[in-house]
């Protein structure tokens, strides 16, 4: 059994949150806490020890969805791809989908991008 999709999803008042596939993730809503970390940071590295145990190749996770995120937010995606990108041995890709239309998503994951290369893909949907 794929420990990915077992990872216990929290509650939050104004994100949505799924496990869409053996290992997809995907957000809607806005992120606006002022510590989103106290309901996320937890989840994105549960995400990430399951997705190791899995030995996954890849990660989706699909953040077209998510109109609206503070910097804190962000901080937890950065946190994210710093987690695989200071891994040893096996790692998988963390691919970030994106909407085009919505700029902080635009900024944000391509500054993202030059910091984590090596372990990141972001693909860009309407």
């Amino acid at each position: 059994m794929s420990q990915f999709t077992t990872v216990t999803v929290p509650k939050t008042d104004t994100v949505a949150i799924q496990l869409t596939a053996p290992n997809q993730v995907k957000l809607s809503g806005t992120i606006t806490q002022k510590d989103p970390s106290n309901d996320l940071a937890g989840f994105f590295k549960a995400l990430h020890t399951a997705a190791l145990a899995d030995k996954l190749d890849e990660v989706r996770a699909d953040v077209s969805g998510l109109t609206f995120v503070n910097s804190s937010a962000i901080r937890l995606f950065v946190d994210w791809a710093t987690w695989l990108k200071n891994e040893r041995g096996q790692r998988y890709t963390l691919l970030f989908v994106t909407s085009r239309n919505v700029t902080w998503q635009k900024t944000s994951f391509m500054a993202l991008m030059s910091l984590a290369k090596e372990v990141l893909k972001i693909e860009q949907v309407s």
